[in-house]
């Protein structure tokens, strides 16, 4: 099984300070990848970083990211905007907030598959029906007409999901996308995801500070900390054998309160 992408050297500062200090990591072709470690050890900066879609503030350093033997961190910017959301597509955790809240759902589905895609409007419609129904939304005519704010969060997050997945994307960055969902509908949005890997067949980098999740769906773990991957290890290796003490330290938090 062949790797889909793979970063190696990746370096990101934030003026002086690194953000992200010479990591490297490989995804293979349909692998669930988790990146796991505390708030601010540099998970999401490395989620942006990959097609270059970081704050004003940050500067990538040095690295490569190969996608499918291109180097996307060397691209032009309208090569790599055809990359992103039609190949790499991301899902981040409160959708609402990158939801226009002036648009029904449905206008802002079909825009990602007319920009994408070339598609006419009246097949474009179809599709964003079609994908509310891919990701097991009960009633998609009255979800597609509705706004954002009409929604539950599990709901829109649910349709976020459905536009990242407009192009059929080989690699999906979900980024922390259940952080601000109870725990049932977390399950849930793990379990559908899981589905639709399986169904269409992408790639997924899963990003998330819960090694409960983490130990559902991973094929293998990095761990991150102070910007560095201090461990990586496949499943169930990682859980028995800890190397590293921030392994050890997220381990020891999820078993404390019997979610491991």
């Amino acid at each position: 099984m062949g790797h889909l992408i793979e970063v190696n050297d990746l370096r990101v500062s934030f003026g002086a300070t690194p953000a992200v200090d010479g990591i490297s990591f490989q995804i293979r072709e349909n692998e669930v990848l988790v990146l796991a470690g505390e708030s601010g050890s540099g998970k999401t900066v490395t989620a942006l970083a990959l097609t270059r879609i970081l704050p004003a503030s940050a500067r990538i350093v040095s690295g490569s990211v190969t996608f499918r033997g291109q180097d996307l961190l060397a691209l032009k910017e309208e090569g790599l905007a055809q990359t992103r959301g039609r190949d790499i597509a991301y899902i981040f955790q409160e959708p609402a907030s990158f939801l226009n809240p002036v648009f029904t759902i449905g206008s802002q589905i079909m825009e990602a598959i007319i920009l994408h895609q070339a598609r006419t409007k009246q097949d474009a419609r179809k599709e964003a029906l079609a994908l509310l129904g891919l990701v097991q939304i009960k009633e998609p005519e009255r979800v597609f007409a509705s706004y954002p704010h009409q929604l539950s969060g599990g709901m829109n997050q649910r349709v976020f999901t459905a536009m990242s997945l407009a192009c059929r994307p080989k690699l999906l960055i979900a980024d922390e996308p259940t952080t601000a969902l109870d725990v049932t509908v977390e399950s849930q949005i793990v379990k559908l995801l899981m589905d639709l890997k399986k169904t269409l067949g992408f790639s997924m980098l899963f990003i998330t500070h819960n090694l409960a999740l983490a130990k559902k769906i991973a094929d293998r773990v990095c761990v991150m900390y102070r910007g560095k991957i201090v461990e990586e290890a496949g499943m169930p290796a990682l859980f028995a054998r800890p190397q590293h003490f921030h392994t050890k330290e997220l381990i020891a938090a999820y078993e404390k309160i019997g979610k491991l």
